[in-house]
């Protein structure tokens, strides 16, 4: 044991290796590994990223329709109609930086500064995003102050859970407008304000390559669009809850943003637009009838434009144009037939002229290509069931086509048209020529009304009946005497228009009568 033990050796513990490493070596490791992976990277993003990306946008940087934005031209701010006032608001906004967007500006309606406010406060109509790009501002008048809305001089409305829509579609648009934010920005403005609208802030969005988007907030709701610069399109998008009409504001936003072409042989702007009822609105609206269901909201109509409008004392009256592709009429013959090319359409214009649609109170009484087939089946055959008429009545017939038709009988001597609504005659005489016009008949005028024969009261149809031919008839007048017909035609609104008096035409039994009463 004793020699084993002295023959084995004793285990060595091994010392361990130690580097040695200054300060000054640490450091530049660390420096010169950061500059190499930040040159790296950035050589990297400009091989991958910057490199494609510069090469993708040359072509439209190099094109004379795009422009980088310069702030030398600022934004309008919004106005605020005179007479009307703000309501207190917090304006919050959330701006997110894109690679997409070239620039992002905004604008709000300054509340109103009395006249004691420090000359040094800033008035300035923009609010700043702070370093998250959230914006807050507080504008607008004292909570308690009185609101007037659009269009009331200082009535106040109910604000119902309902309004009315208009989209706007626009083509044929130069370019170069279609990439302004700021003269973009201009015409918004500018439509709010002749609308009579209240604009509280708008935010705008330049886009790369090219185009605009803008959303403006208006005290009745909103109003935003879209462009496409390149191919002369905009797309605008107008709500309101207010009580005003939507549809007269179409001329303002066309004269605004329908800019034409520069150039020669150029198409024109050419709009397409809808309107439509929104909400849950339980009062009764004209637009909601036949005027809105066949018109209004219609999106597959090529073309529709108002020919004209006017409320009278009794009722209201709409007029529009039409061109439905898929009734068999199309707009581009419309159009051909307004030059005089040599091509059939301009031979012939009448035959491709656009539908025209005549509303009372929202309901459709009559158009340009039903107009005669209709009023030829309401006069002619009573006539020539007549052996020989010389005297003919005609209860309504505002539009004058029933007494276009009565004339075209050689017996007839005298045609009597009593129409309560003089303003309705007027209105057709300028705008529905082709319905009261009897220049084709001979030996009669322009005007069917100015015939010698036809006789024109502006009276009430019953109480003119009932003066005349009633048991109580006024004998001893001269002005009451008045020799029986020979045919009576009711030209009025149809009793299931859900016109009160429109319904006592066909329900009185005294009115009835003295149709029916030969002396």
């Amino acid at each position: 044991m004793a020699s084993e033990s002295n023959g084995t050796s004793a285990e060595v513990e091994p010392k361990p290796y130690i580097v040695r490493v200054s300060k000054r070596f640490i450091y530049l490791s660390l420096i010169t590994s950061t500059l190499l992976a930040f040159t790296i990277g950035r050589a990297a993003r400009i091989i991958l990223i910057e490199g494609p990306r510069q090469a993708l946008l040359a072509p439209h940087d190099s094109s004379a329709m795009f422009v980088r934005p310069e702030h030398s031209r600022p934004l309008p701010n919004p106005q605020l109609i005179e007479g009307k006032e703000v309501p207190k608001t917090l304006y919050t906004a959330k701006n997110f930086d894109t690679a997409i967007g070239a620039s992002s500006s905004s604008a709000y309606l300054e509340r109103r500064v009395d006249i004691t406010t420090d000359a040094n406060t800033d008035a300035s109509s923009f609010c700043n995003a702070n370093g998250d790009g959230k914006q807050q501002c507080s504008r607008g008048i004292a909570a308690e102050d009185k609101v007037v809305n659009a269009g009331t001089e200082g009535v106040e409305h109910e604000h119902l859970p309902a309004g009315q829509h208009l989209l706007i579609d626009i083509k044929n648009v130069d370019g170069t407008f279609l990439n302004s934010e700021g003269r973009l920005a201009e015409a918004m403005v500018s439509v709010v304000s002749e609308s009579k609208l209240t604009l509280l802030s708008y935010h705008c969005h330049k886009l790369i390559p090219m185009g605009v988007s803008c959303v403006g907030v208006l005290l009745e709701s909103h109003i935003s669009f879209h462009t496409w610069p390149a191919e002369g399109v905009i797309t605008l998008d107008l709500f309101t809850c207010g009580s005003g009409a939507l549809v007269p504001v179409l001329p303002i936003v066309e004269r605004m943003f329908a800019i034409p072409i520069e150039g020669g042989d150029v198409d024109m702007p050419l709009t397409v637009w809808t309107h439509k009822l929104r909400g849950f609105s339980t009062k009764h609206s004209y637009l909601g009838d036949d005027l809105g269901k066949f018109v209004l909201e219609k999106t597959s109509m090529d073309f529709k434009a108002k020919v004209g409008s006017t409320q009278t004392s009794f009722q209201r009256i709409d007029v529009y144009d039409t061109i439905d592709a898929g009734l068999g009429r199309d707009y581009l013959s419309y159009t051909k037939s307004l030059t005089a090319d040599g091509s059939y359409e301009s031979l012939h214009p009448e035959l491709f002229l656009p539908e025209r649609e005549v509303f009372l109170d929202g309901v459709l009484q009559s158009t340009r290509y039903g107009n005669e087939p209709y009023h030829e089946a309401l006069v002619h055959p009573a006539l020539f069931a007549h052996p020989n008429p010389k005297r003919v009545g005609i209860i309504g017939g505002g539009e004058g086509a029933t007494l276009r038709e009565a004339l075209k009988h050689k017996t007839v001597e005298t045609v009597a048209m009593i129409e309560i609504d003089g303003d309705m005659v007027s209105f057709s005489r300028e705008h529905l020529p082709d319905w009261n016009t009897c220049s084709d008949i001979e030996g009669s005028t322009e005007w069917c009304g100015d015939d010698p024969r036809a006789v024109m009261r502006y009276e009430d149809g019953m109480a003119w009946f009932d003066d005349r031919f009633s048991d109580k008839k006024k004998k001893k007048a001269a002005k009451y005497q008045e020799d029986p017909f020979d045919i009576l035609i009711m030209d009025a609104l149809d009793p299931q228009d859900n016109v009160p008096f429109a319904d006592i035409l066909y329900t009185n039994e005294s009115f009835l009568k003295t149709l029916f009463k030969n002396d």
